[in-house]
């Protein structure tokens, strides 16, 4: 039978790139650095801007820089620059780096965090555009274009982690001048602008995803609830309460429950759904085209390091599918249910405002029904139970419109959950029990 051929989402060279910091706008995303951090008067620096086109159009970026012209004495400062605003037309989903230097001249005195500006603003053509990333990251890439020592040049560079304001949309690094001046540049300043990743490398890329399949089959094997279920509720509390929105133990036990769903068998017992056509499937085969040494780590980091945001994607469209029998409620068609699952995700990116459905439709619920069979050894499984009733019952007394209709859903799917536990003759625990 021959191999299903998939079709990964475009590679996250900009966070292979940072290894973290990245600013999002939403279809674009940028990082920004300054290297070296420090300098002389009269040596040059590099401004830094990685830029990554979102979608599938061209893109039109410009950039201005907003240079000091006093410290925080108010000392003069002047900066020499090739020139203060550029025009760039970025190719769909293609990722670059646009390098300027910065001079520092006579009169500048000596001094600390001298502010360097970046406004970054794009325009997309009329109509459509369709997102070619996960917003939250992804796999990195298998094939770039540029050497290898250009990209491990850009990993070196120091990125902000700067709190972006969409508003202005601007971005902001810092260098300090050291007490020394050096000889004047010889040669003219140019800025140059190198593509990194475009989207002719896709062609490539899938190809060595493709031949990862079998690997990951074999890898995905040891996704099981013993090893994955544990790591991921530990960080399903960390990134929920990261944007703002802490969860009850029980809340991120059946998210957990969920998600471990989805890795361990749910892709192959739900009708509908395989385990080739899962994100989080199609995204190891990414990460182990990358570097097949992944395959030394134990399951939970993996999953936790490199398969979270996809696990979370196929654990709400598998969620609907687990709770849809259980529930009278209209539960939308798939594209409605990817939307939500989309949604989730520009939360997680802090692209979109949160909502309690997130927690609950369908992640926790999913978690409910399937309590009883993502279970460990030494689990009560009243306790997770027990812990969503205390929490529904106080997220409730808040809830407004929509989220009442969700909540009696919930509570719908644990009073189910009890009395099949009641049937099994399964006790709850006692004072002091977990």
């Amino acid at each position: 039978m021959p191999t299903k051929r998939l079709e990964p989402l475009y590679p996250d060279v900009l966070g292979a790139i940072t290894r973290g910091p990245r600013i999002t706008m939403p279809k674009l995303q940028a990082a920004l650095g300054i290297f070296p951090r420090r300098t002389f008067i009269n040596q040059p620096i590099e401004l830094v801007l990685i830029l990554q086109n979102m979608v599938d159009q061209h893109m039109q970026v410009v950039v201005g820089l907003q240079l000091p012209n006093q410290d925080k004495k108010g000392n003069p400062v002047v900066i020499d620059v090739p020139k203060k605003a550029f025009t760039l037309g970025l190719q769909p989903g293609e990722v670059g780096a646009l390098r300027v230097p910065l001079v520092p001249q006579h009169p500048t005195h000596p001094g600390t965090d001298l502010p360097v500006r970046v406004a970054v603003r794009y325009q997309l053509p009329p109509g459509e555009s369709k997102m070619v990333r996960p917003l939250t990251g992804g796999a990195p890439p298998s094939v770039v274009s540029v050497s290898s020592v250009e990209m491990h040049v850009l990993q070196e560079i120091d990125y902000e982690h700067f709190d972006f304001n969409p508003a202005a949309q601007i971005i902001q690094s810092t260098f300090d001048i050291a007490a020394k001046r050096m000889p004047p540049p010889t040669e003219p300043l140019r800025a140059r602008f190198k593509t990194i990743w475009r989207q002719e490398e896709m062609a490539e890329e899938t190809e060595l995803v493709m031949a990862k399949i079998q690997e990951a089959q074999q890898l995905s094997n040891t996704f099981s609830r013993n090893s994955v279920f544990k790591p991921l509720i530990g960080l399903v509390s960390d990134r929920f309460a990261d944007q703002g929105m802490p969860l009850h133990p029980g809340e991120a036990k059946a998210i957990a429950k969920m998600m471990t769903y989805a890795l361990d068998e749910g892709m192959e017992l739900e009708a509908g759904f395989s385990l080739e056509d899962s994100r989080w499937f199609q995204v190891l085969c990414q990460v182990l085209a990358h570097d097949d040494s992944l395959q030394n780590m134990v399951p939970g980091e993996i999953v936790t390091r490199f398969l979270f945001d996809a696990t979370l994607y196929d654990a709400v469209i598998l969620g609907f599918a687990v709770i849809d029998p259980k529930i009278k409620e209209d539960l939308g068609n798939a594209n409605e249910r990817a939307g939500h699952a989309n949604r989730i995700l520009e939360w997680m990116g802090a692209q979109a405002d949160p909502d309690m459905s997130y927690i609950y439709l369908p992640l926790a619920m999913g978690g409910i029904v399937l309590n009883r069979i993502i279970s460990l050894r030494d689990e009560n499984p009243w306790v997770m139970l027990m812990e969503l009733r205390e929490a529904t019952r106080g997220r409730a007394k808040l809830a407004a419109g929509e989220m009442t209709t969700v909540f009696k859903l919930a509570n719908t799917l644990l009073d189910a959950a009890e009395e099949s536990l009641r049937r099994a003759n399964i006790v709850p625990p006692g004072p002091g029990e977990s």
